[in-house]
């Protein structure tokens, strides 16, 4: 039970550190409504467009659904932007490409999973 609260504090300890640091953020106001909007943005907009597409897709394309879906979520502060001063390290890059590459990538593996099932045939039952 010690270990708990010990753990417990310094978890709050480092989250009160933390929110006086992005409390010295210049766009205070972006800042926070981006860390308002993201978890509105995941509840009301990915959410419900994930469950619905589960409902209609199976195996692999709502795999790739979902994992696209999370890929837009993490660029979408990187690509709304892009006026922000250069930050090395993370500024640096052409975000849109990196992001139709990494989606690129994710539904070549689903064309290829979806490709091999169907050629695979189905295991039978001995028993």
């Amino acid at each position: 039970m010690k270990t708990r609260l010990l753990l417990g504090a310094v978890g709050v300890a480092l989250m009160a550190r933390g929110a006086l640091l992005a409390w010295e953020v210049p766009q205070i106001v972006e800042f926070g409504a981006w860390f308002l909007a993201g978890p509105v943005l995941h509840d009301l907009v990915l959410a419900p467009v994930v469950g619905l597409l589960g409902l209609v897709l199976k195996g692999p394309v709502k795999t790739g659904a979902v994992v696209s879906g999370i890929l837009v979520l993490i660029a979408v502060p990187l690509l709304w932007q892009p006026q922000v001063p250069v930050n090395p390290g993370l500024h640096d890059r052409n975000y849109w490409l990196g992001l139709a590459v990494s989606l690129g990538v994710v539904w070549s593996f689903v064309l290829a999973s979806v490709v091999w099932r169907r050629r695979t045939p189905e295991p039978h039952g001995d028993g």
